[in-house]
């Protein structure tokens, strides 16, 4: 495969591609051309062909997510700890509850001050790191969790709990229309709400013109042991805490148990499945 000769036009389209996966994309084309062509000639059409399909697998990652997922030595100084945002800052989005700067601050100040990439890679055995071997945090502004906390070691769910003050209520119904987790009822009395299936949201606030349902102050809901995988699992909540300070200790100590007690090459969601899964 080292001996595939590239056409000048195909040569030409790789040199655009960032340089740090470069060497990793050469080596992709020239396993399907070799594979499933046959061919020890690499032209253009097979560059755009396997172009097409990293496409389809990169999806709308940016350079510095890519290169996250790319495999590494394992040498100190690899970054072990991701910690991803959901998009309201880029967006304004409407539906945020917490400020997802402030929280992803304090966690990345967390793992610089308390050495926790390096700490997590010492313990890995293989020679090179691969995605699946990193502790990912994921941080959602609000309960529509567009950053998929629900597959990350760690997710962070911003969220806020209604409370009602019935004296002016009309029992409209608007209030129950908006919700989208049907957590409300209203039949001829004040709304009724179902919090095991409220999310807490603030469809409900938003829709009641007489000012009936109030927000509590903003809280974060912590979820733990969410992965991808041969046996997916959906992250638990294990705590909802008020500020970025009541997180972080949870999260060390969490981690520190892990650290302490996993086993060889473990993951992080796998221990505490193994462990704390109710």
């Amino acid at each position: 495969m080292a001996g595939l000769v590239w056409e000048k036009d195909a040569e030409k389209e790789l040199k655009r591609v960032p340089f740090f996966i470069r060497s990793f994309v050469r080596k992709k084309v020239e396993e399907r051309v070799e594979k499933f062509q046959g061919k020890s000639v690499v032209c253009l059409a097979d560059f755009k062909e396997a172009e097409a399909h990293f496409r389809s697998v990169r999806g709308d990652k940016s350079e510095s997510e890519l290169r996250a997922m790319m495999p590494v030595e394992n040498q100190p100084g690899v970054k072990m700890v991701i910690i991803e945002t959901c998009h309201n800052k880029l967006s304004n989005c409407p539906n945020v509850l917490i400020d997802t700067d402030e929280w992803r601050k304090a966690l990345e100040d967390w793992a610089r001050e308390n050495d926790i990439s390096e700490r997590i890679r010492a313990r890995i055995k293989n020679d090179k790191i691969y995605y699946h071997h990193k502790f990912r945090i994921s941080i959602s502004g609000c309960p529509n969790a567009c950053s998929r906390p629900q597959i990350c070691e760690v997710g962070i769910v911003g969220t806020v709990k209604p409370e009602l003050y019935p004296d002016d209520c009309t029992f409209c119904g608007k209030c129950e229309k908006a919700c989208p987790d049907l957590a409300i009822r209203v039949d001829n009395c004040p709304p009724v709400f179902d919090f095991s299936a409220c999310l807490g949201c603030k469809k409900c606030f938003e829709a009641c013109r007489n000012w009936c349902i109030k927000l509590s102050k903003p809280r974060a809901k912590l979820l733990m042991g969410g992965k991808l995988g041969r046996h997916p699992h959906l992250g638990q909540i294990v705590a909802e805490v008020s500020t970025p300070l009541d997180l972080l200790s949870i999260i060390d100590s969490a981690l520190n148990t892990y650290l302490e007690n996993g086993r060889e090459d473990e993951r992080f969601s796998d221990f505490w499945i193994r462990n704390f899964k109710t």
